[in-house]
């Protein structure tokens, strides 16, 4: 902070100019502190009179020994300052005297300055170590601010005298006045010098390690090792860790007011890239932000495709303001999980989830998935009855069973080492395949464990139609997806790029590069499915049909039906019923399989109808009808290889060529680059050729581009990709409550072996 005076002309700054003081109070001068918290014991400036005048001063400590580091004064100093010494501007003299202080070592503080309509009248640079604390601050038993905690402070002032004043000359160059050179402590060792804070700043390459690797949601201490690694060590990096974790601090104080603004400003760039990018936002009377939804023009297609089976999970991963990150999850023709849209709620009310449906509907150009999966939460059940009537919606089983170890946990006849109870559970659950079946295995069993009496397994009996597979097995698809286990591995992946303390801004950031990462996924199952043929283990035509139209991923569960026809699977009778003909199949397992011959059989497995796959049973039995290929009303359009190169314009129209096509050259200049070092790097002389010429190339580059240096603020802003705006009409929100993110319920048997773990002595 520089003292602001009025305008002078250059013959009357000698007046308003502070007259160096001579002699030792020339020396004392070093130990002015800047204007906010002036120095006791040093010179000060009193404007009014043009004098300096002393303040009282303490006692000085003992100076410390000089044996234990280098010399006060170095012998070998390349080039020191003196007076006289003229420099072309006040930050030359600046980085001159920061870059000696460097190789001597001892850190420099800007002390006192003169201003006149922004030009440096004088400005004086001094050791760290100058002058002394307040009292106040060295007081050992000052009691702590209310409130605050008080921190501890090592003590680094010593009275050092080292400085230089340097003055703006009639010439309208600088020059350094005076300076002391000398110090009253020991310096610091070449091995520590880089500790050094006044050489400290965050260069160019940290600033882009640092915001890629939080793109790539590695921290602020990942960024620093890597750094240290890639820059050879720590002495090169240019500052510490803590800078670094100051300089993005900066940042998320910089946006803390504006992140609301900036991430609905980030959609509307969206939008205006692709129209096909659909979102929508809700504010409250204060202009908070409540509720916001997304979903961009891949998403979209994708939903068009693959929108039979949907998963809606909301139990996980809030953000910095507790808000609910609720993204719906889709499986796509190679069985991976893919992201339809997303939400940030405010809360769990019933009219949240309508909003959100409502919203959804309009994104998804009215089409209501036909079948979707959540959690037990009353308000998604009412919304989804309201907004989505002709929706078949099921409940997670995968939520409900991770509950029983808990609800059981208590009954010793379950918690018996010999117990069959959670074989026999799990068998009742999943492998029943009529309702009568189900409730007559889940009775006798609960009746023979002593369960029929416990309130949360009755009441989940009550709701059984809407989660025991039984009860959907005649719903297309329905075993695709029969729990929001495939939203839990999508929160598992996203978790990855995604946690709590995220701004919106952060978290948009981090989501794209997630989405990117899903979609790459995708890429490569398409390139391998297309362009590769998978190993066939039969000779039959159908299996080689199904290697051309499937998917890799779904050609494996049907080639495995294929050998299971031929290997396992007979014909145990034939008998005609209203003139269809109904072949009955035995494949090795408790059941024997009827198939309804016709034009398109169908079997009691239902195989097909819950995976959309034909079974072993169907394709025996058209072998034995002589069909050497299966129809084609076999081969779901959704699992096969081509199934999104069929009519549909949404995401066919983004317009951003430019963007990928600069991020190519930049690649492509950044290994270029690298190249060069690698070849030089063994060779000094090599070396010195590649920075002489890396250096030629400054002066015509900035002929070509703007050589402006960039501000704080525009290195943000280049890493969120839009402007950080001063006036805000969205605003971030406060005081909301979620469920935020769940945790995985331990099993009976890992609660046992805790507790046998306490045991042990």
């Amino acid at each position: 902070m520089g003292w602001e005076i009025d305008s002078v002309t250059l013959e009357q700054r000698e007046a308003v100019q502070p007259p160096p003081p001579p002699g030792e109070a020339a020396a004392a001068a070093g130990l002015i502190d800047d204007l906010q918290s002036p120095v006791v014991g040093a010179l000060t400036f009193d404007q009014e009179n043009c004098d300096w005048s002393l303040l009282p001063a303490p006692t000085p400590p003992k100076s410390p020994s000089l044996t234990d580091e280098t010399p006060s004064t170095p012998k070998n100093a390349s080039i020191k300052p003196y007076v006289g010494m003229p420099f072309e501007n006040i930050h030359a003299a600046e980085k001159f005297y920061k870059e000696y202080a460097y190789d001597i070592g001892f850190a420099v503080r800007v002390g006192q300055q003169r201003k006149d309509n922004d030009i440096v009248l004088w400005k004086r640079f001094m050791c760290s170590r100058q002058g002394f604390r307040d009292k106040k601050d060295n007081a050992v038993n000052a009691p702590p601010s209310e409130g605050k905690k008080k921190r501890n402070f090592a003590e680094t002032r010593c009275g050092c005298d080292a400085y230089i004043y340097v003055k703006l000359d009639a010439d309208n160059r600088y020059t350094i006045q005076s300076m002391v050179d000398e110090h009253n402590h020991g310096l610091v060792s070449p091995d520590k010098r880089h500790l050094l804070r006044s050489n400290h700043s965050v260069s160019e390459r940290a600033k882009n390690t640092l915001f890629n690797c939080h793109k790539a949601s590695m921290g602020t201490s990942q960024a620093y090792r890597l750094l240290h690694v890639s820059e050879g060590g720590f002495d090169n990096v240019g500052c510490t860790l803590r800078d670094l974790q100051n300089y993005y601090r900066d940042l998320r104080k910089k946006i803390t007011n504006a992140n609301a603004e900036m991430f609905v400003a980030q959609l509307e760039r969206k939008k205006k890239i692709n129209l096909d990018f659909f979102y929508d936002f809700v504010v409250d009377e204060q202009g908070r932000l409540v509720h916001v939804f997304w979903a961009d023009a891949v998403s979209r297609k994708n939903y068009s495709h693959f929108c039979d089976v949907i998963s809606f999970d909301s139990t996980y991963s809030t953000n910095q303001y507790n808000m609910i990150f609720a993204p719906f999850t889709g499986v796509n023709h190679h069985l991976q999980n893919i992201f339809i849209a997303g939400a940030f709620l405010a809360n769990e009310k019933i009219e949240s989830y309508e909003w959100l449906f409502k919203t959804f509907l309009v994104a998804m150009g009215g089409v209501a998935p036909r079948l979707i999966i959540t959690d037990e939460a009353a308000s998604i059940r009412a919304a989804i009855a309201k907004i989505f009537p002709d929706t078949v919606h099921r409940l997670c089983m995968w939520h409900i069973m991770e509950k029983f170890p808990e609800k059981v946990g208590g009954y010793s006849s379950v918690n018996d080492e010999n117990s069959d109870f959670w074989p026999r559970l799990n068998a009742c659950v999943w492998g029943s395949e009529t309702g009568e079946e189900f409730e007559s295995d889940w009775n006798s069993l609960m009746s023979e464990y002593g369960l029929d009496g416990n309130e949360w397994i009755q009441n989940r009996y009550r709701i059984r139609e809407e989660w025991i597979p039984a009860y959907y097995m005649d719903v297309p698809l329905a075993g695709v997806l029969r729990t929001t286990s495939r939203s839990k591995s999508a929160n598992g992946f996203f978790s990855h790029f995604i946690h709590r303390k995220l701004s919106f801004v952060e978290f948009w950031l981090r989501f794209q590069t997630a989405l990117e990462w899903q979609r790459q996924e995708e890429l490569k199952a398409d390139n391998k499915s297309i362009h590769s043929a998978p190993q066939l283990k039969t000779s039959w035509p159908m299996g080689k049909q199904g290697s051309v139209l499937y998917t890799h991923e779904v050609f494996l569960p049907f080639q495995k039906e294929v050998v299971a026809a031929r290997d396992h699977c007979w014909v145990q009778n034939i008998a005609l019923s209203d003139e269809m003909k109904i072949v009955t199949i035995g494949d090795g397992r408790k059941k024997d399989r009827d198939i309804h011959v016709s034009m398109m059989p169908t079997c009691s497995c239902k195989l097909f109808l819950s995976r959309g796959i034909p079974c072993r049973h169907i394709i025996l039995v058209l072998r034995g009808e002589k069909q050497v290929e299966l129809p084609v009303d076999y081969f779901l359009q959704r699992w096969e290889k081509r199934c999104k190169r069929y009519w549909n314009t949404l995401g066919d129209k983004i317009l951003e060529s430019n963007d990928p096509a600069m991020r190519k050259k930049i690649a492509n200049v950044r290994n270029k680059f690298e190249d060069l070092i690698r070849k030089a790097n063994n060779s000094e002389e090599g070396m010195d050729f590649l920075l002489l010429g890396i250096s030629n190339l400054e002066a015509p580059l900035d002929q070509m581009t703007s050589p402006n240096k960039q501000s704080k603020q525009d290195g943000y802003e280049a890493f969120i990709g839009c402007h950080i705006p001063n006036e805000m009409t969205v605003h971030p929100p406060t005081d909301i409550c979620s469920k935020g993110r769940s945790k995985r319920i331990k099993k009976s048997k890992e609660v046992n072996a805790c507790k046998k773990k306490r045991k042990v002595p």
